[in-house]
């Protein structure tokens, strides 16, 4: 049998992407391996297509078997790290690429991964040196470049992120999200490169997501050029192609939101665990674009804390611990409440331990944590929570123009289900308001714009910090990275220019608008 050509046949169905063909290609691939001897390369191919295929927990056992066959094989290293960084399992992730460190320092693949680690854990030195070794070995290696732009722009070295943009363009014109980083960092946009989008647009071997990417870049030249029609015609086509790829199941949500109010309707909010933790979260709650990162760049210009960005460890505490079939299991709250057997917060705090932090005091800014603001109350009764509010047509908005790669955020492509989702956010933080009333601190985000001073004051004495006039400057002063969609805002001084700005565009969202 010709392995080499078999192996060759399961890769040509690999880089067609699609679910038949990585089926099809999972297929040979077991078949592959019932006909010759255990082979840790094949065994490494089929923990990729498994992996590619959504079932990342699967794969782990075709890299451990990968690893277990030829210990100096790099690969599957490699990818075990790549999965347990993705799994925010630190600790795992770290010895994995301490293994591959040991055979190859200079292992690109390697070196790319390490960075997004380090990314992860708010070491941005060490990430994008790591990215600057790697572009020393290949130094036309897109993802080495895009992730280098990422950082910079991460860091507000925007001129620096935009000349590698350029290049990403250049040598990899098919590498479609360039082209919306490059419209997000750039001022103006001449109508040569808004010609070269379209000349794209009509290849015919652009794909429907590939599309996504390339109208949603077009929509944004146009919102530059302040082509309101044509902003939102692209915008709006951009928006349904994403939202057909990942359609938002309202449903699901409100069978969550319904147990969490159904198992707290009652619940006598003085019950706490106990916190052995030093550390002092403020969690920073409220929805998407409506304040939150700004709100953490004025706290993580305090001396005393250490903004951490949007942490996952809380939700997915929750599907570990108290979820069950969608709901939130209370017996088993209550008896581990009963029993001091602090689930929820052990999970965030051991995740935690991983970051370098020397503040006593950290921000999450995680906004879809309003969710779970009552729980916070319970299982971290030493932290603070603040709850961002802002004008409801701004606000919605925003999240409708703004692409959101997290799947959590599937709800924020049609005016329909952003409805939806606002509908299901205000039942939600009234009743968590109704029981906890002054344990959380609400901003407004006007108030903190208009009255920036005594909103900050506010803010500062309710979390119980001194008052520090690095706060009042945050542009200059914040020590957190921002990696999301208020990347180019966050970096500015306070402005006014984002209130109300929905109003010149209220013909196009009706539906939405009236609504509200």
């Amino acid at each position: 049998m010709n392995i080499e050509s078999q192996i060759q046949k399961i890769n040509e169905l690999v880089k067609k992407g699609n679910k038949a063909s990585f089926k099809l290609a999972l297929d040979k691939a077991i078949n592959l391996q019932k006909k010759i001897k255990p082979n840790s390369f094949v065994q490494n191919l089929t923990g990729f297509i498994v992996q590619r295929s959504g079932h990342m927990m699967e794969a782990i056992k075709y890299y451990e078997n990968a690893h277990k066959l030829d210990k100096k094989n790099i690969s599957p290293l490699n990818n075990l790290a790549y999965i347990y960084e993705k799994l925010k399992e630190w600790e795992l992730a770290k010895e994995y690429f301490d293994k591959v460190k040991e055979l190859d320092s200079n292992n690109l693949i390697y070196l790319i991964n390490i960075s997004n680690y380090y990314l992860s854990l708010n070491e941005h030195e060490k990430s994008t040196n790591s990215l600057l070794k790697a572009l020393k070995i290949e130094p036309n290696n897109r993802n080495v470049l895009y992730n280098l732009a990422r950082n910079y722009a991460n860091e507000g070295k925007f001129d620096q992120s935009i000349k590698l943009i350029e290049k990403v363009i250049k040598l990899h014109k098919d590498f479609y999200p360039a082209h919306i980083q490059y419209v997000n960092l750039k001022k103006n946009i001449d109508k040569q490169y808004l010609d070269s989008l379209f000349k794209i647009l009509n290849d015919i071997n652009v794909d429907e997501e590939q599309k996504a990417d390339l109208y949603l870049a077009v929509s944004n030249v146009y919102e530059k050029m302040e082509d309101s029609d044509n902003f939102f015609k692209y915008l709006k086509k951009a928006n349904l192609l994403y939202r057909n790829k990942n359609k938002f199941k309202k449903e699901k949500k409100l069978k969550l939101i319904s147990s969490l109010i159904s198992s707290f309707e009652n619940f006598d909010f003085n019950k706490k665990f106990k916190n052995n933790e030093n550390k002092k979260v403020i969690f920073i709650c409220g929805l998407p674009r409506s304040g939150t990162t700004l709100i953490e760049q004025i706290l993580s210009s305090h001396s005393q804390v250490s903004g951490q960005g949007e942490l996952q460890y809380l939700p997915w505490g929750l599907e570990q611990t108290y979820l069950k079939e969608g709901k939130f299991d209370k017996l088993k709250f209550d008896l581990t409440l009963s029993e001091n057997q602090n689930l929820l917060a052990d999970i965030y705090y051991r995740k935690l331990k991983s970051h370098n932090i020397d503040e006593p005091v950290i921000a999450d800014k995680m906004p879809l944590n309003f969710l779970l603001i009552g729980l916070i109350s319970i299982c971290f009764p030493n932290s603070k929570i603040i709850l961002t509010k802002r004008n409801p047509k701004d606000v919605c908005f925003s999240i409708y123009r703004t692409s959101f790669t997290s799947d959590d955020m599937n709800w924020s492509f049609s005016e329909e289900d952003i409805l939806d989702y606002y509908e299901l956010y205000t039942k939600t933080v009234n009743f968590w308001s109704s029981k906890l009333k002054d344990k959380i601190c609400e901003i407004n985000y006007e108030n903190l714009i208009s009255d920036n001073e005594n909103e900050v004051k506010k803010m500062l004495n309710f979390c119980e910090l001194d008052f520090e006039k690095e706060c009042l400057d945050h542009s200059k002063n914040s020590k957190s990275k921002i990696d999301t969609a208020s990347l180019h805002q966050a970096r500015q001084p306070i402005y006014k220019s984002s209130i109300n700005n929905s109003e010149k565009y209220e013909k196009y969202l009706n539906k939405l608008f009236s609504k509200l």
